[in-house]
């Protein structure tokens, strides 16, 4: 840690790790977010680091917070943004918790600038920092402006036409915070080329005003009064480039993995980048899929709910398919990560454990986590045990798998039977057909009343003595984005042996994390 000064203050350095929330004391904090060591702000040295010329051109980028009204949380948003952004490893993201920094000098050390202030209660950092800014954009720099940003300079009148559109407080303020879609306008912009349109929860914005010309990138259509709002859009301002999005009114917001990704391709197009980097420097959008096992501790004997057995199994498969894709895996046991930091990226999180009581999450802490990567559009799987639903957690089961067994409606006897696909055209059914196994399959599973969400995507016929169909793989697509996935198969160790069962699971995990799922089904073999 490197300590010096700004403005009379301690300005501490931090390396590689970033902290869960950020001073409250208006220090300057500078992280390392993207890896490289820093050294002291304004030394000529910082500015000009040394690459080796094997590593990606690399951008400082300046997160400037530290005020806000009430309702945004800037302590929590801006290290869930300076993280977002920092996975793109050209940009070098730096924060700094106190919005006068914008009149520094040493602001020309930086590529570009991140506005992530405002508060009507303050003034704003005053003119020597709006003329500062100005200049910087104008000389040839990169602005990029975060939701409430669009009104952090509400007595400088140049500021509109600075952020193309600027907050009215004389307007309508945004929806009901809230789903909404956002849908791409220019798919032919560096920043949104290859983007689709993706759900969020957040602040429709309705009050942004200016005549400026700007590229439209996206926009998001009113619940309340049925038109379209601009969500992101670019321009020229000098020689320097701006990029604003009103999207980001909080952390599940900031985290939704379209909108970090959005935000990474405009802050770098802003910074002087293609938005997209080529090779191994590329943004999470360009790495392989992250699925996160979560193993309960083992309940029953040798070779049944050995659920760390079986999550290590799952993870070989896939890491050996030859056909599954660029798939990251990691197993975390005892029923949770050590650290729950690990699941901040995760595209999908499998779950093998017990349920009801025993479930993890049983957990209220754990289940707040896991609600809000539901909001962001995280898959969900859960086998076998794990599908038994909390009894408080029921509701949100329907909605993030669809559905759950129930303690006094559900069965689960052991049987021999014979399980077919329920759904040949669904990608989960992809390269199995039907097979006859021994497990404890649960059925009379409960579903939400007429939810067309389901999909079935393996049945029998059970029970023997008064046979119907019943479901015992499901497959669902959230509102959010997201998709779950819940199977009642997985008793026994020993039937991951059998391909059809094993493909089949593994074809849904690769659905689940909106992987695609290979023609003739995942491949794997088991020793």
């Amino acid at each position: 840690m490197v300590s010096h000064e700004f403005a009379g203050r301690a300005i501490r350095s931090v390396g590689k790790r970033q902290p869960r929330s950020l001073s409250a004391r208006g220090l300057v904090v500078l992280l390392a977010l993207a890896g490289a060591a820093l050294k002291p702000a304004g030394s000529a040295a910082m500015a000009s680091t040394e690459q080796n010329a094997k590593e990606p051109p690399s951008k400082r980028v300046l997160i400037v917070t530290g005020q806000d009204y009430p309702g945004h949380k800037w302590r929590e948003t801006a290290p869930v943004l300076a993280e977002g952004l920092a996975k793109d490893a050209r940009l070098r993201v730096e924060v700094v918790e106190a919005p006068a920094f914008l009149a520094s000098p040493e602001l020309d050390e930086y590529d570009a600038v991140v506005l992530h202030f405002m508060d009507w209660e303050q003034p704003d950092p005053g003119p020597e920092a709006r003329a500062n800014l100005k200049r910087f954009v104008e000389g040839g720099k990169g602005l990029f402006l975060v939701h409430f940003a669009c009104g952090a300079f509400q007595e400088w009148p140049e500021f509109r036409d600075l952020a193309g559109r600027a907050w009215d407080p004389k307007m309508r303020a945004h929806d009901p915070h809230g789903e909404f879609r956002v849908e791409i306008t220019d798919t032919e912009h560096p920043i949104t080329e290859g983007l689709g349109a993706f759900d969020t929860v957040d602040e429709l914005y309705t009050c942004l005003t200016g005549d400026r010309p700007v590229d439209l990138l996206a926009v998001a259509r009113s619940k309340v009064d049925g038109k379209d709002y601009p969500m992101a859009f670019s321009f020229a301002y000098g020689k320097g480039r701006v990029f604003h999005s009103p999207l980001g009114h909080d952390v599940v917001a900031i985290g939704n993995e379209r909108v970090a990704e959005l935000f990474r391709r405009g802050c770098a197009w802003a910074a002087g980048l293609p938005p997209v980097p080529e090779g191994p420097a590329g943004m999470g959008a360009a790495r392989g899929k992250k699925v996160v096992f979560i193993a309960g501790t083992p309940s029953h004997g040798t070779g049944e709910h050995e659920w760390d057995q079986d999550a290590k199994l799952l993870k070989q498969c896939l890491d050996t398919s030859p056909n599954a894709g660029d798939i990251r895996t990691e197993v975390h046991f005892e029923g949770w990560p050590d650290d729950a930091g690990a699941l901040d990226d995760a595209d999908a999180i499998v779950m093998l454990s017990d349920g009801l009581g025993g479930h993890p999450l049983a957990n209220p802490e754990r289940s707040e986590r896991v609600r809000a990567l539901m909001r962001r559009g995280c898959g969900l799987a859960c086998i076998h045990y794990a599908v038994a639903a909390p009894a408080d957690k029921q509701a949100e089961f329907l909605e993030w798998i669809g559905g759950y067994w129930e303690m006094g409606y559900s069965e689960n006897p052991i049987n021999t039977v014979k399980v077919f696909p329920a759904s040949p055209e669904h990608p989960i059914c992809k390269g199995w057909q039907a097979f006859t196994i021994k497990d404890e399959f649960y059925y009379r599973i409960r579903f939400g009343e007429n939810d067309a969400r389901v999909a079935p995507v393996m049945a029998a016929m059970l029970p023997k003595d008064d046979p119907q169909r019943e479901t015992l793989a499901w497959a669902v697509e959230r509102a959010d984005g997201g998709r779950g996935f819940g199977f009642t198969g997985g008793h026994f160790h020993d039937n991951w042996s059998v391909e059809p069962f094993r493909t089949m699971v593994l074809n849904a995990i690769l659905w689940a994390a909106k992987a695609p799922v290979p023609d003739g089904g995942v491949q794997s073999t088991v020793e």
